[in-house]
């Protein structure tokens, strides 16, 4: 109960600021770290927003994913001149992140 109460209390942003960091692709070479959402640029997480290649995200409705350093959010983007919703998992892993979406992971190393 007192765990309920607890996740209750945390500000929903809290749970995306978990993730915030600078990451780049894993694998793929020439990608700096420096130039947040260019081509072959970073990309982030910042104050609730997913920062893609020429695209962002704001990460609303949070949910945690029981046994995991995962949530899921609901994602309202804006990118290349077009606004889309899509569901997004963020997960911690060793090296950095991994973004989950529609089965498709990637796997974001953390330039930090």
């Amino acid at each position: 109960m007192r765990l309920i109460l607890a996740l209750l209390l945390v500000p929903l942003p809290a749970l995306a600021d978990g993730f915030d960091g600078i990451y780049r692709p894993e694998g793929l070479e020439g990608w700096d770290c420096r130039s947040v959402g260019s081509d072959g640029g970073a990309l982030a997480v910042r104050d609730g927003v997913f920062y893609g290649v020429e695209s962002a995200c704001q990460l609303t409705n949070p949910v945690a994913v029981n046994g995991m350093s995962a949530v899921l959010f609901d994602a309202e983007c804006n990118g290349e001149g077009e606004s889309y919703a899509k569901r997004m998992m963020l997960m911690r892993v060793p090296d950095g992140l991994a973004v989950i979406e529609d089965g498709i992971v990637s796997l974001l190393r953390s330039c930090e």
